[in-house]
């Protein structure tokens, strides 16, 4: 039934662009989830654009023969959201139909480099994670990071370069196995002020992201997470990319390469603007009656116009 009513939608694309006079944008969202909705929401506020809304549920084979379906209506630009979406797009449409991607992790490892792809990352350079770092324990000078260097040595890199530029110093702590994370963070204790998480296949799982908050919280050290979920699990804080505030910037990015006639190719894939940030208030009580852990946080959001969530 899906199959047949995105079909039906492809032929009255043309219909629909040509009734309002602007250029047509197709949406297609790799599933239905709240955060692909909440990109559109924020793509249709900037985009100067006819947006059709697609869902493609469907398996990799059936993807890809949609986007060629797609390909013959020719629209200006095709808004990719999540993997299944950017992959297929990647794929299967000609190189004349810009692709835009959003909301797909660790983008890297699926190839989409192409002369007329670009997208938006989920990841930041840690620039803002550690300014809110800073701002949450400006005595800390060492930031743990665990990880596995098979997955994310250049991810650490990044970071290693933020932290020198403000003054922080990062202390890799390398595990290769989930079964290390213990005796990895054993021997770290009294040789880190606070730790950063980092999206590493190895460490993101339910039980090391247990450990880090066992072992943040016996250290009474911040530790910078990377969803809100783990916030509320006991994490100090994190910032995360805001789906809306990702539909808007790239609305901004569609606006570019449909009317300035910006090459999408030639752009390199974008850090996240906009982000959430959220904070634990029970754990930042514990991290010391000297310092208002909270009102910096608070204050350091309010500068940067970040929504904030917080969680007791």
């Amino acid at each position: 039934m899906r199959s047949t009513w995105a079909a039906l939608l492809l032929t009255l694309l043309p219909v629909v662009a040509a009734a309002q006079g602007r250029p047509k944008v197709v949406a297609v969202k790799s599933s239905a989830l709240a955060p692909y909705a909440s990109v559109i929401a924020g793509f249709r506020a900037e985009a100067n654009a006819e947006v059709q809304e697609l869902l493609l549920d469907e398996s990799p084979s059936a993807a890809g023969r949609f986007f060629k379906r797609l390909a013959k209506q020719k629209p200006a630009l095709v808004l990719a959201i999540g993997p299944l979406a950017a992959n297929a797009a990647r794929r299967s449409l000609g190189e004349d139909i810009p692709v835009l991607f959003v909301m797909v992790p660790y983008f890297e490892k699926y190839s989409l480099e192409a002369p007329n792809v670009t997208g938006i990352a989920l990841t930041s350079d840690y620039t803002p994670e550690l300014g809110a770092l800073k701002a949450a324990a400006p005595k800390a000078k060492r930031v743990g990071i665990l990880h596995d260097p098979r997955f994310s040595a250049r991810q650490v890199q990044a970071a290693q370069e933020a932290a020198t530029a403000v003054g922080l110093t990062i202390v890799p702590l390398e595990m290769d196995a989930q079964a290390k994370v213990e005796k990895v963070l054993g021997g770290a204790a009294g040789k880190v002020d606070a730790l950063l998480m980092v999206a590493d296949k190895t460490v993101a799982n339910t039980a090391v992201v247990q450990a880090l908050i066992a072992f943040a919280t016996a250290q009474q050290i911040p530790l910078v997470a990377l969803t809100p979920s783990q916030v509320k699990e006991g994490a100090t804080l994190s910032l995360a990319p805001s789906p809306t505030s990702v539909g808007q910037q790239a609305g901004r990015l569609a606006n570019r390469i449909i009317h300035e006639k910006v090459d999408p190719g030639a752009l390199a894939v974008a850090q996240p603007e906009g982000m959430d940030l959220a904070i634990n208030l029970t754990v930042a009580r514990k991290l010391g009656p000297s310092c208002d852990v909270a009102m910096e946080l608070l204050r350091y959001a309010a500068a940067r116009d970040f929504p904030v969530k917080v969680y007791e």
